[in-house]
């Protein structure tokens, strides 16, 4: 009897040793999805998402362990080829191609690959680059205010946001009727490399004025939150 109890101990540990999850799967480049499953209650079966530079409607996606829970929203990138990725991946979302800034006017795009994560509007940024942009073209860029107007969620709130913009993050958010959309969670990129940074970033305080609270940061990934709402796991 005790040899067996002694085996079945060594079965368990033997389980909890080399078989028991750790990792769990996730999507975004940096765990982004991962900290949201920790956010969002697990019985949200449904949601608004708006994801600005959206880049691929699966790898990298901040979004799409979402859509798989039957979310859906809005996907924007000012590249046409990521754009019909989107389309033929995630065809019951709305898939936009557009430049997105805080104002109407003629930017230029700087491209580095045929299908990169670095695409910019943000002349910086792109001169930091190692390499040399293979295109550079014109575009007319327009706000998140005017995209949403013209898609069915325009009287709608938004439950989760998301800007990976390239240097240009600022200017999309500001770009945003906050208080008309008021997004619950919004993760937007950061060049910050210190905590003291992040608090001193014009995003941190512009999104602190507006009642939101910094919960996470996943390498380039500042992640707020408002304090309440029905899609938390918990609320603040």
């Amino acid at each position: 009897m005790n040899s067996l109890k002694s085996f079945g101990h060594f079965l368990w540990l033997v389980r909890k040793t080399w078989l028991t999850r750790g990792a769990r799967l996730y999507y975004s480049q940096f765990g982004e999805d991962a900290v949201l499953r920790e956010i969002i209650s697990p019985t949200c079966a449904k949601g608004v998402y708006v994801d600005v530079g959206a880049y691929h409607p699966i790898k990298f996606s901040n979004t799409y362990a979402l859509y798989k829970r039957g979310w859906r929203g809005v996907n924007i990138d000012m590249d046409p080829v990521k754009i019909e990725a989107f389309k033929l991946a995630r065809a019951s979302d709305i898939n936009v191609c557009a430049a997105i800034s805080s104002e109407k006017a003629v930017k230029q795009v700087y491209n580095f690959s045929n299908y990169g994560l670095t695409s910019t509007l943000d002349a910086d940024v792109a001169a930091a680059e190692t390499t040399t942009p293979t295109s550079v073209r014109s575009v007319e860029t327009t706000t998140l205010d005017d995209v949403l107007e013209h898609s069915r969620y325009s009287d709608d709130e938004i439950d989760l946001l998301s800007i990976d913009a390239e240097g240009h993050d600022y200017h999309v958010l500001k770009s945003l009727d906050l208080y008309k959309y008021k997004p619950k969670i919004i993760i937007i990129e950061s060049s910050s490399v210190s905590m003291r940074e992040v608090i001193e970033s014009t995003v941190y305080n512009y999104l602190e004025q507006r009642g939101y609270r910094l919960v996470s940061w996943t390498h380039l990934s500042l992640i707020f939150r408002v304090n309440q709402s029905r899609i938390f796991r918990y609320q603040l």
